[in-house]
């Protein structure tokens, strides 16, 4: 049993998301910590890949690529009835997964995009044929983790229930590609209206890959309401850490950490008045206390 601990860099580094030059200077920074074997994170489009793929192919970081919506770019639509549309979103996640293939990433996270409430039969049909055609172009040592998020709070998802999202990849895996799986993410199981018990439960039998995080749905006018990543033990928010050594400990009684190269990785904001560095550093100290519920 060998488990992959990694760090989401976006959330890390919030500014990194609208910001070409902040993204790349702290991607190095981090891609230079030694904290964590794995990062989840992304590259900047256009002349800021090169000088990125370089710095995380130098840095021997096992990646976790996360594709999804761009600053500065329409927000894709991969289940629309508009055709043009759903070609749009194919050839933005084929230009993501090229970029993770380069970085040499073997666990390509991505998400469904927008819900179709009118129609979402048809949708989910449109966006199974969407997801075939690319899971066949994909390598067979790589695969996909598609991540359900919320429908009715926050990102209003076409996936977001996860017995839906499951049953996706169960279909996916019998008739396309076996190369695909669920990512539970901490922060999501409230706002898809699971607990942390019956989302492990209902998840486990395909689910490869975590997401430690946090989220806030009892307070509407919080800045950070819905599917925001808080760190843990902010104020009106769900979680506190040990909350999450508690999710480590239910998984690990689900067998997920019987797996082959499990991989988890944090996905939050920093600590209120500490920095990302600081941040990183608590993060390793409640790594650590999860090693040892797992018992090493």
């Amino acid at each position: 049993m060998q488990i992959i601990w990694g760090i989401n860099h976006m959330f890390l580094y919030p500014e990194a998301m609208v910001n070409r030059k902040v993204h790349t200077d702290t991607l190095k920074k981090l891609a230079e910590s030694p904290g964590f074997d794995a990062l989840d994170m992304w590259v900047w489009r256009g002349d800021a890949s090169k000088e990125e793929i370089r710095i995380l192919r130098d840095s021997g970081k096992i990646i976790n690529y996360n594709i999804g919506d761009r600053f500065g770019e329409e927000i894709a639509f991969p289940s629309s009835a508009d055709k043009a549309q759903r070609e749009r979103a194919y050839s933005l996640m084929m230009r993501e997964i090229g970029y993770a293939l380069e970085l040499g990433s073997k666990k390509i996270i991505f998400g469904s995009g927008p819900d179709v409430p009118e129609d979402r039969n048809s949708a989910k049909e449109r966006y199974f044929e969407l997801i075939s055609r690319v899971m066949n172009q994909l390598p067979d040592d790589v695969e996909l983790s598609f991540e359900p998020t919320d429908r009715d709070t926050d990102k209003y998802f076409l996936f977001g229930p996860l017995d839906e999202t499951v049953e996706f990849i169960r279909q996916m895996q019998k008739s396309v590609n076996p190369n695909i799986g669920l990512l539970l993410d901490m922060c999501h199981i409230p706002l898809i209206h699971e607990t942390i018990d019956s989302a492990v439960s209902k998840g486990i039998d395909v689910l490869n890959h975590i997401h430690l995080g946090n989220c806030v749905i009892k307070n509407k006018q919080n800045p950070f309401y819905g599917d925001k990543h808080p760190p843990f033990g902010y104020a009106d928010s769900e979680y506190t850490e040990d909350d999450c050594l508690n999710f480590i400990g239910t998984l690990r009684k689900a067998g997920y950490f019987d797996k082959q190269n499990t991989t988890v990785s944090f996905e939050m904001r920093p600590y209120e008045n500490m920095s990302s560095a600081d941040t990183v550093s608590r993060l390793i100290a409640l790594r650590d206390k999860a090693m040892s519920i797992l018992g090493y």
